[in-house]
């Protein structure tokens, strides 16, 4: 084959990875936002500031942007600020716009995969095929390409973080080889830039460290000086990496989450933990080989916690262990196998679960850049030991691979529409993921969102019926889950407005975790409509032996034992408690005012209205309030001076007090 045509079999190459990439996920130009999407974008305080955010999403971990404030939700720690500068940047020009961002990702994918086949192309020089379409590297390619467990990645935008990373990780490869090539000093830095940029995207770079050295060793043969000189570069970036991130983040935060949908293993033994996380790594490699179903959710209890007494257990600890033995074996011979083995084992490390925990017990995401190790030894059969067993056997192995291919690209196809909303992704996944407490309280919660949204009166019972179901069988699975406990109240109240069943669920969010906001505030919202004075005291009451220094338990039984018993004493008592819990209310000092005026303590009733007008300067009935003060204290200079306040505010205030 000459250079021309090389060429030009090479631009062929480009050409149809690119055509397939929109080919298999043009579908999901016109999904929406879906899953973590809210996390980094449209519930992200610093990705909705677009330029004016870049420096806080620089300056803090990932999550600080969606929860307010820093919260140690997973163990070291998330500091991936890259994929979120570019989303900062998209909603800057674009605004809230998922098509863009979607597109992007498909491009990003598109590069990434061209890459690949680019440095494959380089790597697997030795491996000649007499038809361009045929060629190991364009084979690895395209199947890696149409692998439908990447789905999750492309198809949700958050995923970005992981293509990013993967094509950091790569450009720092691909500049390797140039600076093997030719030593040129350039090389070297743009390595080093593209791998801190892989870095910053996501930490899952690091293991390139290992995996560009092994590469050069299997396929280049460089001597030492050479080696050190291209790792070097690489130490540096993770270096700067760590210190920015220490910088930014703190020390990693060591200690082991109490709650099992951040820690999975939590009531495991050691011996438990690590035989249930064997089997997640043959699920893994089923997924590989096999992959369906797909889910977004692989959390407790979808993953059972086993034994090793248990046949996954066992089968994939063998079967990792003849893994390992044939990567050792063919470190001598540098064999493509061998190769392929270390690429998935070395990638995969820092998911696995082995050395430190990430949260859950697997994703799908998680194998994006490993699956490429699997890729390569598809490819390898297909194209290099198949057709090498018979001549006759070329048409069979070309029939196989286009059957696998064709399979994988209807099945990304059509797994790509799964992820067209939360709705739609949410209600199917939960079909597969049956016994995951997080899968059953998404569905429940967005069927009840929907259930509850203007224009799906007609679907509104069936919706409640549906997310009651699944909110009672995530209880089930997780019983002290209060996300599910507080939405499975919430949806209780929704279908029949029964409030035995909603306190219920609440009280035993409450007895979780006694300072659970939310709960207070949905029960503030539910009693607006609740005619039983006595109920709404007994409740309140009731949830002052749980937390006594919540602000809307105080602040509503003050206002109902005023209001409506006339026991001044006690509405007095808890209305105080409520303004020192939350001194800038107005609401609470209004009310508190109004109490020590109706017990003619006329001094305290002007001290409490003045610090609600403090904080709410545009309440007319509160000036007036203080204007009838002021006259009874016989201050009339003030008196009429709030009187003003309040005409003006309000001008159907006429008759001033006393007139």
């Amino acid at each position: 084959m000459n250079t021309n045509s090389g060429l030009i079999h090479q631009k062929y190459s480009y050409y149809l990875i690119f055509i397939l990439t929109f080919l298999l996920y043009a579908n999901t130009l016109k999904n929406d936002y879906a899953l973590d999407d809210a996390i980094v974008i449209t519930e992200n305080e610093y990705t909705k500031k677009g330029f004016r955010g870049i420096g806080d999403i620089f300056t803090n971990d990932t999550f600080t942007g969606f929860f307010g404030i820093k919260k140690n939700l997973v163990s070291g720690g998330r500091y991936r600020p890259l994929s979120l500068v570019t989303f900062a940047i998209e909603y800057q020009i674009f605004g809230e716009n998922p098509k863009v961002s979607h597109f992007i990702n498909l491009l990003l994918y598109a590069l990434t995969v061209l890459l690949i086949f680019k440095i494959l192309s380089e790597l697997f020089i030795s491996y000649k095929s007499k038809f361009w379409y045929f060629s190991l590297p364009l084979i690895t390619s395209v199947l890696y390409l149409a692998h439908p467990v990447h789905t999750e990645v492309v198809a949700n935008i958050k995923g970005r973080d992981e293509i990013m990373t993967f094509l950091g990780a790569l450009l720092a490869l691909h500049y390797s080889l140039k600076y093997l090539e030719k030593p040129k000093l350039a090389y070297l830095v743009y390595s080093g830039v593209f791998f801190f940029l892989g870095l910053l995207s996501k930490e899952n770079a690091i293991t390139f460290i290992a995996v560009i050295p092994l590469t050069l060793y299997y396929f280049k043969n460089p001597d030492k000086k050479r080696i050190l000189a291209i790792i070097s570069p690489l130490v540096i970036s993770t270096f700067l990496f760590l210190f920015i991130r220490l910088k930014v983040i703190g020390s990693p935060n060591t200690a082991i989450a109490q709650e099992l949908m951040n820690n999975p293993f939590l009531n495991a033994t050691q011996s438990e933990k690590f035989a249930t996380i064997f089997s997640t790594f043959l699920i893994y490699l089923k997924l590989l080989v096999f992959p369906h179903p797909l889910s977004f959710d692989y959390y407790p209890k979808q993953i059972p916690i086993i034994g090793w007494n248990n046949w996954m257990a066992i089968i994939s600890l063998v079967l990792n262990s003849i893994l390992g033995i044939i990567a050792l074996l063919g470190i001598k011979k540098k064999g493509i196998f061998s190769y392929s083995i270390w690429f998935y084992f070395l990638t995969f490390s820092i998911v696995s679960n082995l050395f430190f925990p990430i949260g859950t017990f697997m994703n799908e995401r998680f194998i994006f850049i490993s699956s490429l190790g699997f890729c390569i030894v598809l490819a390898y059969l297909f194209v290099e030991i198949i057709p090498a067993l018979h001549k006759n056997v070329k048409k069979i192995s070309t029939i196989l691979l286009l059957i696998v291919l064709i399979l994988y690209s209807f099945k990304t196809i059509d797994r790509n529409k799964d992820w067209e909303n939360d709705f739609i992704l949410f209600t199917h996944d939960v079909k597969i993921s049956v016994n995951s407490a997080k899968s059953n309280t998404s569905a429940g919660g967005k069927l009840l969102e929907e259930a509850t949204k203007k224009g799906n009166e007609h679907l509104r019972n069936d919706y409640l019926k549906q997310s009651i179901q699944y909110l009672e069988k995530a209880i089930q699975i997780h019983p002290k889950y209060v996300d599910a406990l507080l939405l499975l109240g919430n949806a209780c109240y929704e279908y029949d407005k029964n409030y035995e069943k909603t306190l219920f669920y609440y009280n035993t969010v409450l007895s979780v975790n006694p300072k659970y906001q939310q709960v207070y505030t949905n029960i503030e919202i539910i009693f607006n409509k609740l005619d039983s004075v006595d109920f709404k005291i007994a409740t309140w009451e009731n949830l002052y032996k749980i937390n006594a220094e919540n602000y809307e338990v105080n602040y509503n039984l003050g206002n109902l034992y005023g209001r409506y018993k006339n026991d001044l004493n006690k509405s007095i008592t808890y209305l105080e408690k409520a303004v020192k819990i939350k001194p800038k209310k107005s609401t609470a000092w209004k009310d508190l005012g109004v109490a020590y005026g109706i017990k003619r303590d006329y001094k305290n009733s002007a001290r409490c209205l003045e610090n609600a007008v403090k904080y709410n300067p545009n309440d007319a009935q509160t000036y007036f309030n203080l204007a009838i003060t002021y006259l009874s204290l016989g201050d009339k200079v003030k008196s009429d001076k709030f009187f003003d306040k309040a005409v003006s505010l309000d001008p159907s205030i006429k008759k001033k007090p006393g007139r």
